[in-house]
Formats: C-alpha cells, sequence, structure tokens
C-alpha cells in the first residue's frame, strides 16, 4: 500500500491510543461494517478500548459477523479527547446524526478508498487505488502488528467481496487477489460466506424488486434505464431499508444500458438516487448532484420533491451519456 505523510502518524497514534472511537457510515454496507468491526477486533487484540458506531442499523445478512451485537447507534457521552477513526466515510456528512459529536474530537482520523474523499480528517488514510476501505484496513493492521485470526479474516473478506462484487468490479486488483489469499488461509468458507452476503434474500426484498421493476422506464435510445421506489411502497413490501441494497443493480444488467438509476422517494422533499454504469464515471455524475461514490457505483440525496430530482438527474445523466465516447 502507498504510504502517505499521515500514515506513519496515524500508526504512531493508534499504538499509544488506550482508548478509541471507531466510526462508520449512514446505511452501512459490506465494506463499511466489515471494516469498521475489522478495525474493532484488530485493536483489541493489541490491548485497545474501542467503541464501535454507525448510525444506521448492521443489515441482517451481516449480523453474523463477529462484534455486530456490540456495535453502537448514537452517543450522549462522546469525550473530544478521545480519538475519532472514521471508516469508509468520503465526507462527514455521511455520518448523519453522529457528525456533530464526533467531528468535535481532537485527533479525526480518515481512512478511505473513494475517489471522492474530502480529507475531512485531522489525519487522513484515502487511497482510492485500494479496492475497499477493508483493504486498507488489512494493510494497517499488519503495520500495526496484529496477527490474523479468523474473526479477523472474516470481516475483512466481507468487506472487501461486497465492494468489488465478488470480484468482478473494475476496482479487483492484483493486489486485492493477494490480499483475499491470506484471508482465506484462515480457513474461511467462501462459498458460505458468499450465499449469506450475495444470494440469501428474504421474500420481502422479492416484493420490493418486483415493484422495482414494475416501474422500469428507457431513456436515451435504451442506455439508460431508471426504477422508482418509495418510501411506502416499500413499507408495504415489509422489506427493510437495507433491503434497497442492490435493486439498482437489476438496472444496470439490462443488454444494451450503460447507465442505472434508482430513485428512493423517502418523503416528498427527499430523494435518495443510486447511480451504477458499466463504463461510465458515475462518481463524477452523482459529484455534480452533492454526491460522491466510486467510478461505477455512486449516489447522492437530494432534498427536493421526486418531479424535480427526476428532472435533474436525467438532465446531467443523458449530458454525461451524450459525452461519452461511441
Amino acid at each position: 500500500m502507498a504510504r502517505t505523510v499521515d500514515q506513519d502518524k496515524i500508526i504512531d497514534i493508534l499504538q499509544e491510543a488506550d482508548y478509541l472511537y471507531l466510526v462508520s457510515h449512514m446505511q452501512p454496507d459490506g465494506d463499511s461494517v466489515g471494516s469498521l468491526l475489522a478495525m474493532g477486533e484488530g485493536l483489541r487484540r493489541l490491548g485497545k478500548q474501542v467503541r464501535m458506531f454507525t448510525p444506521g442499523k448492521i443489515p441482517r445478512k451481516y449480523s453474523f459477523l463477529q462484534g455486530a451485537d456490540q456495535v453502537e447507534h448514537d452517543i450522549a457521552d462522546c469525550n473530544p479527547e478521545i480519538t475519532a477513526v472514521i471508516l469508509d466515510s468520503s465526507d462527514a456528512d455521511r455520518l448523519g446524526v453522529l457528525k456533530e459529536s464526533f467531528m468535535e474530537c481532537r485527533t479525526i482520523i480518515n481512512i478511505d478508498h473513494h475517489v471522492t474523499n474530502q480529507w475531512f480528517g485531522t489525519l487522513n488514510l484515502v487511497d482510492s487505488n485500494a479496492s475497499a476501505t477493508g483493504e486498507i484496513v488489512f494493510h494497517l493492521l499488519k503495520e500495526l502488528g496484529v496477527a490474523m485470526n479468523y474473526d479477523l479474516a472474516e470481516a475483512l473478506y466481507v468487506a472487501i467481496s461486497t465492494d468489488t462484487g465478488s470480484f468482478k468490479y473494475d476496482n479487483t486488483t492484483p493486489e486485492t487477489h493477494r490480499v483475499i489469499a491470506e484471508l482465506l488461509a484462515e480457513d474461511l468458507s467462501p462459498g458460505v460466506i458468499s450465499q449469506r452476503i450475495f444470494d440469501e434474500r428474504p421474500l420481502s426484498f422479492y416484493i420490493l424488486l418486483k415493484e422495482a421493476i414494475s416501474s422500469l422506464e428507457m431513456y436515451g435510445g435504451r442506455r439508460i434505464a431508471i426504477m422508482t421506489l418509495s418510501r411506502d411502497i416499500r413499507l408495504r413490501s415489509g422489506a427493510s431499508t437495507d433491503e434497497l441494497d442492490g435493486i439498482v443493480n437489476y438496472t444496470r444488467n439490462i443488454e444494451g444500458v450503460e447507465l442505472g438509476i434508482l430513485f428512493y422517494v423517502e418523503n416528498e422533499q427527499e430523494v435518495k438516487v443510486g447511480f451504477r454504469s458499466k463504463t461510465m464515471d458515475v462518481s463524477i455524475l452523482a459529484g455534480r448532484l452533492n454526491g460522491g461514490g466510486h467510478p461505477r457505483a455512486a449516489g447522492c440525496r437530494i432534498y427536493e420533491d421526486y418531479q424535480a430530482v427526476k428532472s435533474k438527474v436525467m438532465s446531467e445523466s443523458l449530458q454525461m451519456l451524450k459525452d461519452l465516447p461511441d
């Protein structure tokens, strides 16, 4: 892993600290959960006391990971003298209701791999060449002298495999596979893990997916596919918010589609938008809408009514599609 000016300082702080806050972003995904739990397990093995936080509930499919039941969702007694390690968050706003508490900490360590990261920490370890934040955490724990064990390996495997789409995405590199080879040496069962995190879904997910597919619209000569869901539809299906994860991929997977979009209408003045692409850099698209993410997977949240949001997003999307080389 490429070293940065801050990396050595971060290692020194982590070695010297007795107590640490570990925080990840709202609407937790596999990388955020796996990185958070791996960092917590690794630091505890060095004798540190840690508290782990995320503003959103851990999705059910990741609840089997060791330590998932120890993650807290709010804090009333934040001590600004304790170092906060922020994981997998491109900007401080991704901390949601936890932002105000943890951004007051005197030392904030920002560990992330998003190309759109805002370098909001007092110390930053941001490597956009890494496939996942879990890959950065793997190397950092090795630097700290933490010996690998099953629980660490499992959390890191989930982090990396989810953010690479089970190693299908372009962010999968030779280094990614070298890291995974070390993790598999801890007797992991990749088939079992993959079944849990990629294949098994509750019935409510498929009811929600049916609603999403029924809303399918095509634009730009059928190179853009969009689906729309709302909070009311989700509640009727019995699905939880984390079951929205993955639905947007069904738009991109249509033959001939370059850009897939999912609009999720949270309320009359708030819409979450997810982007997936085959070659287009959707982190740029999301950035134009005050969002962020990866080149092939990104998103934003816009506080306007649905029709205004749809009009704005489609205008930007069609322009980007027009600018793509033939």
